[in-house]
């Protein structure tokens, strides 16, 4: 059969190396949190989520001996994870961190079984994806057995077909704005909670980094992700969607990092990629014209916080190179 001869894509091979690198990132914040976790609830769920990123790293090396392909360094627990290490973040990020990193798997693994060719390949993120599907349930159940879950704000069923008449709906820089539709309410809920997510992160961060030029970039984070949720939060109010959005997402008094600077940059690089990543997909789903700049401004803004970010890491010789075609032109020149 072809999937059994046919060498890997390029897709495939991009989906393996980047679920690979997000997964090293996983294990070791993992490892933490399993280390520092208190609630009897929650401890199982983190060993499990813990063992599930253990066996993606070791099906995904297996997959690269077994093609000849070079297994990416990733994150080693024992070079970015420091044992004994104070609690930096409450049970209950740990929590909300596994139940955020679960949606960004069930998005990234359907993806990948979306652009694989290779049946063995379709198979293995078929698993990761069942995988994170039941890690999300779980998750979500204990957020709202323990009252923490914040849920997207509700709105009045519809009761009967609508169409649109005027062009009037597409505008919101002058004049009367239309209500906003469900699905940029869900949209602009997703960007506040993912940045309150981040904005915890990066305080936790900025409290036990070492460098001061990373100190001060996370810093500038947490600037930066409570100005898009003030924004976001007067949109939502002006339109009188209900804005409360907090869960117990604490950061402790810690000084002492539990992490490598290099970890916890390639964390808020992550993060940041995601959020970029949601905006795009929001702009797409929105229709009035201001919401749609909101987010293009969005972009911008986290591009270039990004940026800075990977800037940092390959200064400091932090970043892996990910997989990459072959530069003819350069072996052309080398020839001559």
């Amino acid at each position: 059969m072809e999937g059994n001869v046919a060498s890997l894509t390029s897709t495939e091979i991009s989906s393996l190396w980047s679920t690979y690198i997000n997964d090293s990132i996983v294990a070791c914040l993992l490892t933490h949190f399993s280390e520092t976790v208190t609630d009897d609830d929650i401890r199982p769920l983190i060993a499990e989520t813990l063992n599930v990123a253990n066996g993606h790293l070791r099906a995904i090396e297996q997959l690269c001996s077994a093609e000849g392909i070079a297994k990416p360094i990733g994150y080693p627990v024992e070079k970015h994870v420091y044992p004994g290490a104070p609690k930096l973040f409450s049970d209950v990020f740990y929590l909300e961190y596994i139940y955020h990193m679960s949606k960004f798997g069930l998005t990234s693994h359907s993806g990948a079984i979306a652009m694989a060719s290779r049946q063995d390949v379709v198979d293995l993120f078929r698993q990761f994806l069942n995988e994170a599907t039941d890690i999300n349930d779980r998750a979500r159940q204990l957020l709202l057995e323990k009252g923490v879950y914040v849920r997207p704000p509700y709105m009045a069923y519809p009761k009967e077909v609508e169409f649109i008449e005027r062009q009037s709906f597409l505008t919101g820089w002058f004049g009367p704005r239309r209500p906003l539709l469900a699905i940029e309410v869900a949209h602009l809920f997703a960007t506040a909670r993912n940045n309150e997510i981040g904005k915890a992160t990066l305080t936790g961060f900025a409290q036990v980094a070492g460098d001061p030029e990373i100190r001060n970039f996370f810093l500038r984070g947490v600037r930066v992700c409570s100005d898009i949720m003030n924004t976001v939060h007067d949109v939502l109010r002006e339109s009188d969607v209900p804005t409360v959005m907090s869960s117990d997402v604490t950061v402790t008094d810690s000084t002492k990092p539990p992490f490598s600077d290099q970890l916890m940059m390639a964390v808020i690089n992550a993060l940041s990629a995601i959020g970029t990543a949601e905006y795009g997909a929001a702009m797409a789903a929105s229709l009035r014209r201001d919401i749609i700049a909101l987010y293009a401004s969005l972009i911008t803004k986290a591009g270039a916080f990004t940026e800075d970010g990977v800037n940092m890491m390959i200064d400091r010789r932090w970043l892996e190179y990910p997989p990459h075609f072959v530069d003819r032109r350069q072996l052309a020149l080398q020839k001559g």
